[in-house]
């Protein structure tokens, strides 16, 4: 058996913070050698506090001779599975908090990784190491009730977490029900549900905005006739409530909400219950530092021992725990019971690139001026955020779209008119229209109307592409300047699919900021009732690597066809010099600006 665990610890916030405390209250058994975090002062100062190094990347903590045995992963969500994989190949233990994933074949590939190197791989599954929990499970295996019938589980959050967090948390099923799926789990005996309904409803705005629910139910039906219920808030106002019923042929198990004291005052006004715990911490305090125990005395026995044997059995449920996620999640967003073996592992399949338009030199604004690579170097994540902060409040003044035209533009129509040429008809009225809108954005960079907030060219003109995930490998004329921007070697925006998944939709990724961006968000924030591919195509006309080159497809989803197919028509169509503002031109597009709802003073 090893004396002393060497741990790494890569994430240094709320979950990191529980794990670090746990860690030192263990010191002949474990020792913290690495802290990593993307917040190098943080990471700094708690290396200096706690002795040991430190490091924004996991890279130094294993190899060489200051490698460590074990790594601790409490970071962002959406980076748990790189660093994961990261570690299992460089052959370390790994102690993950959950999910693994958000998608069902990394999970897959993460257990099938550490069945092959035969290392020990536990999820962050605190409520299997509660006392409480364990005893009930005792009991349901020695059979106290006989034949399992229905479980119960309820869990409501206190306080609600920050809006930030939520809103990259995965929402509330990977986030929160996933901790009663899994007990569901650990209870059932392993069993599998083969249907699940569910239902919830966002009381806060702010988390209705996000497309996520605050409140939810959920009902599994299984093969043996197990019916399993659970239900969950973000929030209960008399604290944390955590709770377990289960109904067997010969009674029921209950596992009460722990209090914060055992004192019940009875007086003539009746009985007096101390309150719940006030949040997961102070309820989980135990349970944490026994799932960090186990994990120690799991790697320090070794992978000949029972213990490794029995862990190794019980990481093949995480592919189903997450299974069962997906397919709730499914069930609430389409309104319907969903069967759970429907949802299966997969490779997507790459999608035909869309053909290359015909053309005879590179896009006019594709990459190849030295504003193009200031643009590619300095548009990450933090900067996009920034400007949709700064712009998105739309306080800059109220002008009419025809206003800003003519101030932008000389001949304001001729796109517009090229269009109209080639694309006749009243059915085409609104592709008309977008030839009319799609540079209002330029607005942004002319100093008599934004001011001292004007923005510099590279951050308003040129090819746009997506923040948040690296550069598509398979982009044509990817710039060198890439490289050099801060978010390339991000842990997860560099990483292919970044912080979106496989499928997610083209109109789902946040863009590069620019003037397509702007009109586009303009237009929505002024009632503009344009179709959604029309404004789509307004956000995506400068989309060159994905529309022209064939990048980013892994990202593509059913709903893009229709933006397809007019993002490439739109660039099909060069601005004619003869295309000057024909004879009523101007009657005609103030007509469609009424008809879209978006004549009269707009909101800039």
């Amino acid at each position: 058996m090893k004396d002393v665990v060497k741990v790494a610890l890569v994430g240094l916030g709320r979950a990191g913070h529980f794990h670090m405390e746990s860690v030192l209250q263990l010191p002949g058994i474990v020792r913290l050698a690495w802290v990593i975090d993307i917040d190098t002062e943080k990471a700094k100062r708690i290396a200096t506090e706690k002795g040991c190094r430190w490091s924004s990347s996991l890279d130094a903590a294993l190899a060489g001779p200051d490698a460590v045995d074990a790594v601790i992963i409490a970071s962002a969500t959406d980076t748990h599975s790189p660093y994961i994989m990261q570690a299992l190949n460089a052959d370390k233990a790994v102690l993950a908090e959950k999910p693994i994933s958000h998608e069902l074949n990394e999970v897959v590939e993460a257990v099938e990784l550490a069945k092959q190197k035969n290392l020990a791989f536990v999820c962050g599954y605190q409520r299997r190491a509660d006392r409480h929990f364990r005893e009930l499970k005792r009991q349901l295996d020695a059979g106290a009730i006989g034949n399992l019938k229905l479980l119960k589980t309820c869990s409501r959050d206190n306080p609600i977490p920050p809006m930030e967090y939520l809103r990259t948390s995965g929402g509330i099923f990977h986030d929160m029900l996933i901790h009663d799926f899994d007990m569901l789990d650990f209870l059932s005996g392993g069993q599998i549900p083969e249907s699940v309904t569910a239902t919830g409803h966002a009381y806060h705005p702010e988390i209705k905005a996000m497309g996520d629910v605050d409140t939810c139910a959920v009902m599994f039906k299984y093969p043996s006739g197990l019916i399993a219920m659970v239900d969950t808030s973000r929030d209960a106002s008399y604290g944390y409530d955590q709770r377990i019923e289960a109904f067997g042929e010969q009674g029921m198990l209950s596992a009460k909400n722990n209090l914060t004291s055992t004192i019940e005052l009875a007086t003539a006004d009746g009985h007096l219950m101390p309150p719940a715990m006030y949040s997961f911490p102070q309820r989980y305090h135990e349970a944490y530092r026994s799932e960090l125990t186990e994990f120690i005395e799991l790697v320090r026995a070794g992978p000949e021992s029972k213990m490794h044997r029995l862990e190794q059995q019980a990481m093949l449920r995480h592919p189903n725990v997450v299974r069962t996620t997906i397919a709730a999640e499914m069930s609430w967003k389409q309104g319907m019971t969903v069967q759970v073996a429907s949802i299966q592992p997969h490779v997507l399949p790459t999608p035909e690139p869309p053909q290359k338009l015909l053309r005879t030199q590179v896009p006019e604004g594709y990459p190849q001026t030295s504003a193009s690579d200031e643009k590619h170097a300095k548009q990450t994540m933090a900067f996009v955020k920034g400007q949709q902060e700064r712009w998105l409040k739309f306080n800059k003044g109220e002008k009419s779209i025809m206003d800003v035209l003519k101030f932008l533009d000389d001949e304001p129509f001729q796109r517009a008119e090229c269009i109209r040429a080639s694309w006749p008809g009243e059915e085409y009225e609104w592709f008309h229209l977008v030839g009319l809108l799609h540079n209002l954005g330029k607005i942004m960079a002319a100093p008599e109307v934004a001011g001292q907030e004007a923005l510099d060219q590279w951050a308003v003109l040129g090819d746009t592409f997506p923040v948040g995930c690296a550069p598509a490998e398979d982009a044509c004329l990817l710039p060198e300047a890439f490289k050099t921007n801060p978010d390339y070697s991000h842990p997860l925006y560099g990483t292919k699919n970044g912080i979106y998944k496989a499928g997610c939709g083209i109109s789902n990724l946040i863009m590069s900021w620019g003037k397509d961006e702007y009109a586009y968000q303009m237009l929505k924030h002024n009632g503009c009732t344009l179709p959604g591919s029309a404004l789509e195509l307004i956000r995506l006309q400068s989309f060159f690597s994905w529309f022209d080159q064939g990048a980013y497809c892994h990202f593509q989803a059913p709903c893009d066809a229709e933006t397809l197919k007019w993002v490439k028509e739109f660039n099909k169509i060069e601005p004619s010099l003869e295309a000057k503002n024909g004879q009523g031109s101007e009657a005609y597009y103030a007509g469609l600006l009424k008809k879209y709802n978006i004549d009269g003073k707009l909101k800039w």
